[in-house]
């Protein structure tokens, strides 16, 4: 037999599953999540000022580099001039000898690469004689940035000018505020007007015959590498007593790929950090030369995609709680925490590595609306139990003696 307890809990049972299912419109719904709401705007609000976004993706993206198989470069070689070789071929003397150097250009260009990349410094007068090989060259110089952001460039050559088909580019090496190198910019401005290209972009720009198309706004935007690439140097002490054997030449060391030739020496002060520890500026260089050439560079996501794809999957976490009963929603955004966040930057970035921008936004939302949840139902409660009949005291009455 039901009592009035009974009947009455079954009918608030009842009661809140109507309210959980009532017939109302999305935009209705919404106005109920005041609060998610106002954590959807605040967040993205501050994730733009304080370019949060980018920022997740590269912790998570650090993450996935640390751990990331390396795989052999196919498309770019490096050659370096290493302590030893600074030593016993250069006498531990800078700048270069200019004649030492254009021999091991000349060894290099034997093995019919498609284009050579010089990552050294030959803005001194004395490199004005230099015996470059007729092969399409990128000389790479270093310059100045002013507090304008623009640069001044030494001019590569002693200033001499270059062969037909060789063009100089800035060596420079972006850092973010922890003085980590993350990526490079396609192009670089000048203080003199115009702008400068980047080691890799020259390099694919050679390798396609032709400019890459790229939107001049866009082409100072930084581009991350995933550090990918594999280099085993082939040492220039080598390189050069091998040139005079014709069996490799013959073959075609460098056959159809893009040459770096750069200084590891210690006296160079030429090593950087990066997601994957110090490595020397030339193997940036030949990185970057091989991310741009294969097409495996990070470009920066637009502010406006991430604001908007910030505001789709906040409003996507909120519409769960409003389409489906609140035990079933709460699964649903657990499971749309990673769901959304892979989505997103597989949009934004086009790397599965880059995992970790959403997370916090989703995570805030579900936050908030438990909370609204919890803070309707616990109203809702407290209300019905002013309906409720007291309980009886079941504490034993003494009987009079």
């Amino acid at each position: 037999m039901l009592t009035g307890d009974d009947i009455l809990d079954r009918e608030i049972a009842r009661l809140q599953h109507l309210i959980e299912n009532r017939k109302i419109s999305f935009l209705g719904r919404l106005s109920n999540s005041k609060p998610a709401l106002f954590v959807i705007a605040i967040m993205v609000l501050l994730f733009q000022m304080r370019n949060l976004p980018e920022t997740l993706a590269n912790s998570s993206l650090d993450a996935a580099i640390a751990v990331e198989r390396p795989v052999q470069a196919r498309s770019v070689r490096l050659v370096t001039i290493d302590n030893e070789d600074y030593a016993t071929m250069f006498h531990s003397r800078s700048p270069l000898d200019p004649a030492l150097l254009a021999k091991i250009l000349v060894a290099v260009a034997k093995g019919h690469p498609r284009a050579i990349v010089v990552d050294i410094d030959t803005s001194d007068v004395s490199f004005l004689n230099l015996g470059a090989p007729q092969i399409p060259t990128v000389w790479n110089t270093s310059g100045e940035q002013h507090p304008d952001g623009k640069f001044s460039v030494d001019a590569p050559l002693g200033g001499r000018a270059m062969a037909s088909g060789s063009v100089a580019a800035l060596a420079a090496v972006p850092q973010d505020d922890r003085g980590v190198v993350r990526g490079y910019r396609h192009t670089y401005p000048l203080e003199t007007g115009g702008s400068i290209d980047s080691p890799g972009f020259a390099a694919a720009r050679m390798v396609e015959g032709h400019a890459p198309e790229e939107h001049e706004s866009l082409a100072e935007e930084m581009h991350f590498l995933d550090y990918r690439y594999r280099f085993v140097p082939i040492k220039a002490r080598d390189l050069v007593q091998d040139a005079d054997s014709s069996t490799w030449e013959k073959l075609g060391l460098f056959a159809g790929q893009v040459v770096v030739v750069g200084g590891t020496y210690r006296v160079a002060r030429d090593q950087f950090t990066t997601p994957k520890g110090l490595m020397d500026g030339c193997e940036i260089v030949a990185q970057a030369a091989a991310a741009e050439i294969d097409g495996t560079f990070i470009s920066s996501a637009s502010r406006w995609m991430t604001g908007l794809l910030m505001i789709v999957g906040g409003l996507a976490t909120l519409a769960v709680y409003h389409w489906l009963k609140f035990r079933m929603a709460f699964l649903v955004s657990l499971a749309m925490v990673p769901l959304l966040s892979v989505a997103s930057n597989l949009i934004l970035f086009h790397r599965f590595a880059a995992w970790g921008a959403m997370i916090p936004l989703v995570i805030a939302v579900i936050v908030a609306e438990l909370y609204s949840k919890a803070a309707l139902y616990l109203a809702f409660y407290q209300k019905v139990a002013k309906l409720k009949p007291a309980e009886p005291d079941t504490e034993d009455v003494p009987s009079p003696s």
